[in-house]
């Protein structure tokens, strides 16, 4: 998606959801877990993580909200071409960075950005990771909009020594670097 597509479908979700704070909370969850809204088999819709189905309840206990709030989501999700094509494409993606550093021997930096908006700043991290011939196996960015506090964890396929973090953190724009 280009970044005015992007920036076109927050409008549409802001349009829609935006006066609404506990639909909106549901949509941001749908978007930072990749949650989609799909049709079942019997011509019914629900929510997905993958193949799985989501109950809209357990969907609302979760973030603490009605459950006929979630279903009044899915509603105007279905009612909207638009926001349909966007919702029924998520997809959920496993966070390696949680469990790598001690159980696979992997390294993992965690960057926030002064800037989240500013381009450049993961790609020079990553750069800097590159020149030492280490691989990257996952990058996981928060979305500055649905996140209060975005970060970026990168895993690399081993750890990261005190000499390159030295460097990484020299980069401009980046409020914390932290090695987890």
């Amino acid at each position: 998606m280009e970044h005015k597509e992007v920036s076109k479908m927050w409008d549409l979700i802001n349009d829609v959801f935006g006066k609404y704070p506990s639909q909106m909370k549901i949509i941001k969850h749908l978007i930072n877990y990749g949650f989609s809204v799909n049709e079942k088999f019997d011509g019914e819709y629900s929510l997905f993580s993958g193949k799985v189905g989501i109950r809209p309840s357990s969907l609302a206990e979760a973030i603490n909200v009605d459950k006929r709030v979630v279903i009044q989501v899915m509603k105007k999700i279905r009612e909207d071409p638009k926001l349909f094509e966007f919702f029924k494409k998520l997809k959920s993606i496993a966070d390696m960075s949680s469990a790598s550093s001690k159980l696979l021997d992997l390294g993992i930096i965690e960057i926030k950005a002064e800037d989240p908006s500013k381009p450049g700043i993961i790609s020079e991290v990553i750069s800097k990771i590159a020149s030492r011939g280490i691989g990257i196996r996952q990058v996981m960015v928060n979305d500055p909009i649905i996140s209060e506090d975005p970060i970026a964890r990168i895993v690399t396929e081993r750890p990261i020594d005190l000499e390159l973090l030295s460097e990484i953190k020299k980069i401009k724009g980046l409020d914390s670097v932290i090695l987890l």
